[in-house]
């Protein structure tokens, strides 16, 4: 019985050693150390391959989706364009439906200038409704092809004529045409207060900008005198070379170009650079032009010069009593009421000349006396109508943004100008 106690005991500790690892056979305690430091780092290894399979796919989402939204963005924004486009085109038929719709009211048919008012469909298509003096005229919304399931578009159109263009310099008289408007247009930005003398700096900024688009390679000088533009004189290109350029002698591309031209500097730049154009306009349309330059015109035209210095008073040009801003202040009322009913605020030139010997129903005698114009003179400037359309259009998706700026040729149907951002 013993023995047999003395061999169960025995049995007993090799079982619980053999539990426990000692002396059992396999492997020792340093390889299954070693084995498990391994497991642990291949755990890591993995971990760190998913962290970075899971930040790179989420990197991929999000950049698809940006994509995505900056392609619809600028879908939104195209179609913008097309649409102005496609109404300024068919300036027939719209005229044609307005026509219907005001006999049947048992009214004129009002004239309307599709190039102003283009983007007002083009609103109407990207929100579903249209909206005039506060009245719902259209609510289209949540209706198939009306308005958009996402993101979001609209466009402003205005007409390019409205501008001065700094390219019509291919003759002597075309030349002093634009000197005298651009000289105006520069005295008045710059609130100039020496009347009746001639600015030197700013006269040679206005020749300078001549200079870049002329063909010549001669420099163009102005009699203080007269204002009268002479003959070229010398070389206009060494205020470049100086700094190793050259005048380009040939019609600007974009108006960003003025900035190139030598004496244009930024703060000058940033009050014209809406004033200028360089694309194949007409007149000056009167209907659409910056009041800025509006005033320009009054100044330059007034029918005895010598009263310019009470007229214009260009040390005040912002003062309200200041008569020739008083005149823009009525041209910019009736042009803003007329442009709420769809209508152009002057029909043709001879009412715009006409509308200063009318001042005197709401000004001063003494004011109006002062105002008149030489209406010969003003009509050689003038027009009320335009060719070219600048649409500047917007699509959004998300939290992208896409502006497309194209400018139409209305004769042509063609872009003459076209700028993504």
């Amino acid at each position: 019985m013993t023995r047999r106690w003395i061999s169960a005991v025995a049995e007993a500790l090799a079982a619980g050693r053999r539990a426990v690892g000692d002396g059992a056979p396999g492997p020792s305690d340093r390889q299954r150390g070693i084995a498990l430091i391994l497991a642990l780092a291949a755990i890591a290894i993995l971990s760190i391959f998913s962290l970075e399979f899971t930040y790179t796919s989420r990197v991929a989402v999000k950049t698809s989706n940006y994509v995505e939204a900056e392609v619809e963005a600028h879908l939104h924004a195209r179609a913008a364009v097309e649409l102005a486009a496609l109404v300024i085109g068919s300036a027939d038929i719209v005229e044609s439906i307005i026509g219907k719709y005001a006999s049947m009211m048992g009214g004129q048919k009002p004239q309307i200038n599709t190039g102003a008012y283009a983007c007002e469909f083009v609103n109407a298509f990207c929100k579903g409704e249209m909206n005039l003096m506060g009245i719902k005229l259209v609510d289209l919304k949540g209706n198939p092809g009306a308005s958009l399931q996402r993101g979001s578009c609209g466009c402003t159109s205005t007409d390019e004529d409205g501008r001065v263009n700094v390219n019509r310099v291919k003759t002597i008289g075309e030349k002093q045409a634009v000197f005298d408007t651009l000289y105006k247009v520069l005295e008045r930005n710059e609130g100039v207060t020496h009347v009746g003398e001639l600015d030197k700096e700013m006269a040679q900024l206005a020749l300078n900008i001549i200079d870049w688009s002329d063909a010549d390679q001669l420099k163009t000088d102005v009699d203080p005198a007269t204002r009268k533009l002479l003959e070229s004189q010398g070389a206009e290109g060494s205020p470049y070379a100086r700094r190793g350029g050259k005048v380009k002698d040939a019609p600007y591309d974009t108006t960003e170009e003025v900035r190139m031209v030598d004496g244009m500097t930024d703060a000058i730049w940033c009050k014209l650079r809406k004033q200028l154009t360089v694309y194949q306009t007409e007149k000056l349309n009167v209907n659409t032009a910056n009041i800025e330059v509006i005033k320009a015109l009054i100044c330059k035209n007034l029918a005895n010069p010598a009263n310019e210095n009470i007229a214009c008073a260009r040390g005040f040009q912002q003062n309200a009593f200041v008569p020739v801003n008083i005149a823009g202040q009525y041209i910019e009322v009736c042009r803003t009421l007329k442009k709420m009913v769809f209508s152009p605020p002057f029909a043709n030139p001879q009412r715009f000349v006409q509308f200063f010997s009318r001042l005197g129903m709401v000004l001063p005698v003494d004011y109006t006396q002062v105002l008149q114009i030489n209406q010969q003179r003003m009509l050689e400037d003038i027009g009320t109508t335009g060719k070219i359309v600048r649409i500047e259009a917007y699509g959004t998706s998300g939290k992208v943004e896409k502006k497309i700026t194209a400018l139409l040729d209305t004769s042509t149907q063609k872009y003459v100008y076209w700028n993504e951002d």
